[in-house]
C-alpha cells in the first residue's frame, strides 16, 4: 500500500514543482488583478467538477467495484462505463458553453455588472470544455488504478502545468489580450491529460466488448458515484459561495485565495492524497476489522504529516512566498495579503487529510452515503462561517471558513465510524509521538525565527530540520 503510495507521491510530486513554475509565470506576468481573478475564477468553474469528480466519486466507486469484478467481466463493464461517460461529459461541455452567463452568476456574479463581463465571458466559453478532458482522464485514472498502474495517472496533471508555461511563454506579447493565452493554455492541457491517459489505458490490452445498454456493474459504480458525486458537489457548494462572495471584494481577493490554496494544496496532493488513492484498492480487498486496523496506521502517519506540513506553514509561509512569487508584478502587498490567506488555511490541513482517510474506510465497504451525509454536514458549516466571516474579515474570512469545513467534516466522520464500525480512540490521531515531534518542531521553528538570516537559509535548515525528526518518528511506525 505504502509502495503505490511513494509512486503516486513521487509523480504528483513532480507536477506540483511544475505547478510551481506555473503560477510563478502567472504572477509575474499578471500579479493579483482583475485579470487573475477572472481567470482563477473562469478556470475554477470546471474545476470545480474535475475536484469532486477526480479526487472522490470517481476514484471512490470505480476502484472498489471493478477490484472485485473476475477478470474475464472487467472488459465489458469498463468499455461500457466509459462509453456512458463519455456521453454524459459532451452533453455538459455543451451545457457549459451556451449557458456560459448563467455559469458566471452562479460563480461570480460580482462581475455580471462590470465592463470586463465580455472578457470573463469569453474566457469561461474557452475554458469550460476542459470538463470533457480531465474528466475522461479521471475516469481512465480509475480504471488504471484497479490494474496498479498509478505512475501516469499521476503525472498526467504535470502536462496541463507545462501547457499553460508555454502558452504565457510563446502568446503572452501575440494576443490582444494576454490573459487569452492562459485560456489556450489550459485546453491544450487537457487534451495532452487524455491523451496520455488513453496511452497508458491501451497498454493495458483490454478487449474491446462494446455493449450500449448500461450493465449491472456500470449502474452500481454510477449510483456510488452519484451519491459520492452528490456530496463532493455539496462541499463545492460551500467553495462556489466563497467565490460569488470574493467576486464582489477588492480586486485581487481571489487571486490571494487562489496562490495560498495552491501552496496548500501541495503538500495536500504529495502527501493525503497520494495516501488516499493508492490505499482505497487495498482497502477495498479487507473485512471490516483488518480494515480500521490498516486505516488507523494511516491515520498515525497522517497525523504525523499534518503536523509538520502545519507548523512549518505557519513559522515559514512569508519566506516561502517571497521566494516563490515575489518576482514581476507580485507585490509585497500581494505577498502579505497571500500569507494572510495561507496561515488561516494550513490550520486546516490536519482536518482535511484525516478526512481523506476516514471517507477511505466507508469507500472500501462500498459505503458513499455516510460521507456524503459528512460532507453535507460540513459544507453547511462552510457556507455560513464564509458568509458571516466573509462579511466580517473579506478575503481572511473565507480562509478561515475552509479550516471550519475541514475540521467539520473530520469530527463528523469520526462520529459515523464510531456509530457503525469501531471505535476510535483520540490517541489514534494524537498521541506521544505527535506530540513529542509537535515540541520538537516548535523549538527548532522558535530558535529560526529569532536568528536573522536569509531566507534562502533559513528554509533550507527549517527543511533539515523538519525532515529528520519526522522521519524518525515515521521509521516507528513500521508501516508496509
Amino acid at each position: 500500500m505504502l509502495k503505490n503510495a511513494k509512486v503516486v507521491s513521487f509523480f504528483i510530486a513532480i507536477s506540483r514543482i511544475l505547478g510551481y513554475i506555473r503560477d510563478f509565470f502567472i504572477a509575474k506576468y499578471f500579479g493579483t488583478s482583475i485579470y487573475t481573478d477572472m481567470f482563477f475564477i473562469a478556470f475554477k468553474m470546471p474545476n470545480s467538477l474535475r475536484r469532486f469528480l477526480g479526487e472522490g466519486a470517481i476514484n471512490s466507486s470505480v476502484v472498489p467495484v471493478l477490484s472485485k469484478i473476475e477478470d474475464k467481466d472487467r472488459p465489458k463493464t469498463i468499455w461500457n462505463i466509459i462509453f456512458i461517460f463519455t456521453l454524459i461529459l459532451i452533453f455538459i461541455s455543451i451545457l457549459g458553453v451556451i449557458f456560459s452567463k448563467v455559469l458566471i452568476a452562479i460563480f461570480a456574479a460580482g462581475f455580471l455588472h462590470s465592463s470586463q463581463l465580455p472578457i470573463m465571458n469569453n474566457m469561461t466559453q474557452m475554458i469550460f470544455p476542459y470538463i470533457f478532458f480531465i474528466g475522461l482522464s479521471v475516469l481512465l485514472m480509475g480504471i488504471l488504478n484497479t490494474y496498479n498502474h498509478f505512475a501516469i495517472p499521476a503525472f498526467a496533471p504535470a502536462l496541463l502545468n507545462i501547457s499553460i508555461i508555454t502558452s504565457i511563454i510563446l502568446l503572452f506579447s501575440k494576443l490582444s489580450n494576454p490573459v487569452y493565452a492562459l485560456c489556450i493554455g489550459v485546453i491544450i492541457g487537457g487534451i495532452l491529460q487524455l491523451a496520455i491517459s488513453c496511452f497508458d489505458f491501451f497498454r493495458l490490452h483490454i478487449p474491446l466488448s462494446l455493449s450500449f445498454k448500461i450493465e449491472s456493474s456500470t449502474k452500481e459504480m454510477l449510483k456510488l458515484m452519484s451519491i459520492t458525486a452528490i456530496g463532493g458537489g455539496i462541499f463545492q457548494l460551500s467553495s462556489m459561495v466563497d467565490t460569488f462572495l470574493a467576486s464582489f471584494m477588492q480586486h485581487g481577493s481571489f487571486s490571494y485565495l487562489f496562490y495560498a490554496n495552491r501552496l496548500f494544496q501541495l503538500p495536500f496532493a504529495v502527501f493525503s492524497i497520494a495516501l488516499t488513492q493508492s490505499s482505497i484498492v487495498d482497502l477495498s480487498k479487507m473485512d471490516k476489522e483488518e480494515l480500521l486496523s490498516s486505516s488507523e496506521s494511516l491515520i498515525k502517519l497522517i497525523s504525523l504529516i499534518s503536523i509538520s506540513v502545519t507548523l512549518f506553514f505557519l513559522f515559514f509561509a512569508k519566506d516561502v512566498i517571497v521566494l516563490l512569487f515575489q518576482h514581476g508584478k507580485f507585490n509585497e502587498i500581494s505577498v502579505n495579503n497571500t500569507n494572510a490567506a495561507l496561515s488561516l488555511m494550513i490550520i486546516g490541513f490536519f482536518f482535511f487529510s484525516q478526512a481523506k482517510i476516514l471517507s477511505n474506510i466507508f469507500y472500501a465497504m462500498k459505503d458513499a452515503k455516510t460521507p456524503l451525509k459528512a460532507s453535507s454536514i460540513s459544507a453547511l458549516f462552510s457556507i455560513a462561517a464564509s458568509v458571516v466571516f466573509g462579511l466580517m474579515w473579506g478575503f481572511k474570512g473565507l480562509a478561515i471558513s475552509m479550516s471550519i469545513a475541514g475540521a467539520t467534516n473530520m469530527f463528523a466522520l469520526i462520529w459515523y465510524i464510531n456509530r457503525k464500525i469501531g471505535n476510535l480512540k483520540f490517541n489514534t490521531f494524537i498521541d506521544l509521538d505527535t506530540i513529542f515531534l509537535f515540541i520538537i518542531l516548535m523549538v527548532f521553528s522558535f530558535g529560526l525565527k529569532t536568528v536573522h538570516m536569509h531566507s534562502l537559509i533559513r528554509l533550507s535548515l527549517a527543511v533539515f530540520a523538519y525532515i529528520l525528526p519526522f522521519y524518525i518518528f515515521y521509521k516507528k511506525l513500521h508501516l508496509k
